[in-house]
């Protein structure tokens, strides 16, 4: 049988040889449906004593087609489209007769969701068979089973961490975490070893669907593994505020589909995606980063004024909520959960205190004033290990803890949302402000990319440009100019800035 992206032929052992085509490394809809066609070929079957899955070039690189997945609006297209695949591999993993994955070259997530249905998976020891984890925390979540299957298979902290890093296993290290069985020196042996484990495994079962093969590691409610679901979610909130939802998405599926069958579990990783997909930031995340493919090249002079522009306005920024009464450890915790590079005073400490001096008008002689102060006593930032922090040799302490003195907050402070607005809408129109004076860079797509890149613009946004457009323009400018007449003249929207975003 020879489909697009399968080829399929039973051996003179009866073995079933299925094995994935180079051609497209994209999971589409043709993808999937030539999956079907062959796993029911093997399902209906009888003769048919084991499968043994490979790739054409032994690799396993392969990714959703996230433009196709975008362009799914409707859950329940998307849940479908989830489920389809999903329910053809787990037909496949439950025949009954054993599954065998024969793995060289390097394998990412789809792929690994692939060979996991195995029973039995065998790698070539050679340098180039690695095991790509690529931190979901920007992207998706596993879509068909990885969320069920890894965590049952190696653990739930190992596979946890693993999701959230950008590690490379070799096959010897995926052996010592049990995600592979057995690795082999020679190519010629791969083949030999699959027959091998078939010939002396007529009847395979994966461990989760065995019920003799109990284990309380991954029980969610044992003291250890509830309260590492909890710390982690805290930190999670703390951090970032949940700007990053396949984080947290991810935490949820594994919590809540250990509670019940590895079935009932792949419904809940469906639901879970299905929403992960319809949400803004990251579908902002994608659009900006993986699916805008661009080979123009910003100058790097360019990059550097778009750098120090924005990190001066943002310390400015935090530098006049400290002297409108905001505490400092409010105002640095708000430009973390926006997930900044580092709070606002941090920053202007590191580029010297004196940078907020370039972002000031004719209303901050406040600001001004108290910068001098701390001049006056030596507090020029980083470079003398003074200034809105106190360092040590360069490494950062604690807050200065005289500032308050100099500067005492305000008995009633705003929420930690308001000082978050506020820092990203003042660093939005900085932004703004720039690309009209840089005419070098005219695409908003480039700009945003470069934003997140190289200047340390929040990932979750997906850029200046793309967060407006999807949380609203009018909006947008309806609140800027809000803070205008409270706050200045920075906040005021560029009409020019307003067309560019209603045009692309």
């Amino acid at each position: 049988m020879n489909l697009n992206n399968i080829k399929l032929f039973v051996d003179e052992h009866n073995v079933a040889n299925l094995s994935l085509q180079s051609n497209s490394i994209l999971i589409n809809e043709e993808f999937i449906n030539d999956f079907i066609e062959a796993i029911n070929f093997i399902c209906n079957n009888k003769k048919i004593k084991g499968v043994i899955i490979s790739s054409d070039q032994g690799k396993y690189d392969y990714d959703y087609d996230l433009n196709f997945l975008l362009s799914l609006t409707n859950a329940k297209a998307i849940f479908d489209f989830i489920t389809k695949f999903s329910k053809t591999l787990r037909k496949l993993e439950t025949i009954g007769k054993p599954i065998v994955s024969l793995i060289e070259g390097e394998i990412k997530l789809c792929g690994l969701e692939i060979i996991l249905h195995s029973h039995y998976r065998i790698a070539l020891d050679d340098s180039k068979t690695n095991f790509y984890f690529k931190n979901i925390k920007y992207s998706l979540i596993p879509s068909i089973g990885g969320s069920q299957r890894l965590p049952r298979l190696v653990g739930i902290n190992e596979s946890i961490n693993l999701f959230l890093s950008n590690k490379i296993l070799s096959a010897e290290e995926a052996l010592k975490i049990k995600l592979i069985d057995e690795i082999v020196k020679e190519k010629e042996q791969l083949i030999n070893a699959a027959r091998h484990y078939i010939v002396n495994n007529p009847v395979s079962l994966q461990k989760w669907d065995n019920k003799k093969i109990q284990s309380n590691k991954l029980n969610p409610f044992s003291s250890q593994n509830l309260g590492y679901f909890i710390s982690k979610n805290a930190s999670l909130h703390a951090n970032t505020a949940d700007h990053y939802p396949s984080v947290k998405v991810l935490i949820s599926s594994i919590y809540e589909g250990l509670n019940t069958d590895v079935n009932s579990g792949l419904k809940i990783e469906a639901r879970h995606i299905t929403w992960l997909i319809q949400n803004i930031e990251t579908r902002s995340m994608i659009e900006t980063t993986i699916l805008h493919k661009s080979t123009e090249k910003i100058q790097e002079d360019i990059i550097q004024k778009f750098k120090s522009s924005f990190e001066e306005n943002y310390a400015a920024e935090g530098v006049r909520l400290l002297i409108n009464g905001v505490s400092a450890p409010l105002i640095e915790n708000a430009g973390k959960r926006l997930d900044f590079n580092a709070g606002p005073l941090e920053i202007a400490d590191s580029n010297e205190i004196q940078c907020v001096i370039n972002h000031l008008d004719s209303t901050d002689a406040a600001v001004a004033s108290l910068i001098r102060s701390m001049q006056k006593i030596n507090r020029n930032g980083l470079s003398n290990d003074k200034g809105f922090y106190d360092y040590k040799k360069g490494i950062k302490h604690n807050i200065w803890p005289d500032l308050i003195n100099l500067i005492p907050p305000s008995k009633i402070q705003p929420s930690i949302e308001e000082v978050e607005t506020r820092l990203l809408y003042s660093s939005i129109n900085n932004i703004f402000y720039n690309f009209i004076k840089h005419s070098a860079i005219k695409d908003p797509k480039i700009c945003d990319l470069m934003l997140i890149k190289k200047i340390g613009f929040p990932f979750w946004t997906g850029g200046a440009f793309n967060w407006v457009k999807k949380y609203g323009i009018d909006f947008f400018n309806k609140k800027s100019n809000e803070y205008s007449k409270v706050f200045g003249s920075r906040f005021v929207v560029n009409p020019d800035i307003l067309k560019i975003l209603k045009s692309f």
